[in-house]
């Protein structure tokens, strides 16, 4: 092979006549193999279960409680997208940033640079074997929730199964999406011309469709067969249009940034003041930049402000909106700690004379400074847009600094350096899910009761949140001790 040739060419070769079905089969094990040597084979193995309980749990939830089930049904469908788009991306990531989330791993995605395969086609098989893993491990369990809804009876069964069919549909439109904003972006269309592109398109198919319409499309279980038909031919064709569209060897121009932060190290009153800046730069010369945290936050409040909305549609009562901000904001904490350690890991550490436990301190003091402005921008907004009154705005700003420390502490002890395993960790997920309802329920329940807060509701609430703030901290101080004594142990 000389050094002219591309991977296209490559996969001319020998490679090219590998079968499509064996190489789904290598793909499937390697995805096998990746996933329980990175987490354990029966915690990834008891994921779906937990994520099956809690799409049942939540559904009877939501219609004993009064929520219509099309709201439900189009929840879960908007879940299903949601990840579509995000697994869209995983074909995509860079040897690189894989290193740098999981460590030293030799993907099989990564052999047509090595090998005589072609890039497109291994590319292809890949999406093929994200949609139908997905979609049976987290998408099928994600249907169970239509029991719920419609009940148990002889034709359950089929229900189901078509529940799952309509989630898997919309799943797949969410990852054809992904590829053909990618496949676009490496033909040198600017991020803000596709911006502009998606905002036009939306607005032109809620203006000439209208939400029947538009909800008949992306909500198939509710269209007719032929809708649903053609939403599954669409997908098709973006997705093979966009991988003739992609161009294999596109690559990120490289950029140059300068240490912004290096006046932050003298400003610190601390030592090893350098890590902290060093996790703020971090942050700040990875693509989105600083502004990935905001934009995180900004969508959690997009969602919960569409929410208030339903609850007081279906049932005339809208919620304390400082308390119900306050309380669901914080949760913010876990993007943003996990945008502050995507590219970390401790073992960069070990060359440099500082201890476990003062990175993870170093750790707080970032997600401190970032985290704070990152919730307080959006909190501030949603109370006065809501217009909150006084007591009820001051209680839910107390919570939500001390549900926002909660929230890390509770990650950064039962994760440490790794909150992406909560995706596929079942044990973790469970914890981490149990620690965030124990705060997070009672809080929501009593925004609901008393609108506006009573001054011993607000005081009650103040106190618990504090409290757990205390809770945050002393969880993330054991953190970097807890991880030290396991990492030298292990």
């Amino acid at each position: 092979m000389t050094e002219a040739t591309t991977p296209e060419q490559v996969g001319t070769g020998t490679g090219a006549g590998l079968s499509m079905r064996r190489l789904l089969a290598v793909l499937f094990r390697e995805e096998w193999r990746l996933h329980t040597q990175l987490f354990g084979g029966w915690r990834f193995a008891l994921f779906p279960f937990v994520i099956a309980l809690l799409a049942v749990s939540g559904t009877v939830a939501l219609v004993e409680t009064g929520t219509a089930t099309e709201t439900v049904v189009g929840g879960l469908h908007v879940l299903a997208f949601g990840f579509g788009l995000y697994s869209g991306t995983a074909g995509f990531a860079g040897s690189d940033m894989l290193e740098n989330v999981f460590g030293r791993l030799s993907l099989l995605l990564s052999s047509s640079t090595t090998l005589p395969l072609s890039r497109r086609r291994l590319l292809g098989a890949f999406l093929l074997k994200d949609a139908l893993f997905y979609g049976v491990a987290f998408v099928l369990p994600m249907a169970l929730g239509s029991v719920a809804v419609d009940g148990l009876s002889a034709t359950t069964p089929l229900s189901v199964g078509l529940f799952w069919l309509s989630l898997c549909l919309v799943f797949a439109v969410g990852m054809a999406t992904t590829v053909a904003l990618i496949a676009v972006r490496t033909r040198g269309a600017p991020p803000w011309a596709i911006g502009l592109a998606i905002a036009v398109a939306v607005v032109g198919i809620w203006v000439i469709g209208g939400l029947g319409t538009l909800r008949s499309v992306l909500v198939p279980i509710d269209g007719s067969p032929v809708t649903a038909g053609g939403l599954a031919a669409v997908a098709l064709v973006v997705a093979a249009g966009s991988l003739l569209l992609y161009d294999p060897t596109y690559g990120r121009p490289s950029r140059t940034a300068t240490d912004r932060f290096a006046g932050l190290s003298e400003a610190l009153p601390i030592d090893n003041a350098a890590l902290v800046t060093k996790s703020l730069l971090d942050l700040a010369r990875s693509s989105g930049g600083v502004w990935k945290p905001f934009v995180s936050a900004s969508i959690l409040l997009a969602l919960v402000a569409a929410l208030v909305g339903v609850v007081d549609s279906i049932t005339g009562i809208a919620p304390a909106p400082g308390i119900f901000f306050g309380g669901v904001l914080g949760l913010s904490a876990f993007t943003t700690y996990n945008w502050l350690t995507q590219f970390d890991s401790l073992e960069a550490y070990l060359t440099y004379p500082v201890s476990i436990e003062d990175v993870f301190r170093a750790k707080r003091i970032a997600f401190v400074l970032v985290g704070a402005p990152t919730v307080a921008v959006p909190y501030l907004a949603a109370v006065l847009w809501f217009e909150a009154t006084l007591p009820d705005a001051v209680v839910g700003a107390v919570l939500l600094a001390g549900y926002a420390l909660y929230y890390y502490g509770l990650t950064v002890y039962i994760a440490g350096f790794d909150p992406n395993e909560f995706l596929f960790d079942a044990v973790r997920f469970a914890t981490f899910t149990l620690g965030v309802a124990v705060a997070l329920v009672p809080t929501l329940v009593a925004g609901f009761v008393v609108v506006p807060p009573s001054l011993e509701l607000a005081a009650g609430l103040g106190v618990a949140g504090i409290g757990l703030g205390v809770v945050g901290i002393v969880l993330s101080s054991r953190a970097g001790p807890r991880w030290d004594a396991r990492y030298r142990s292990g």
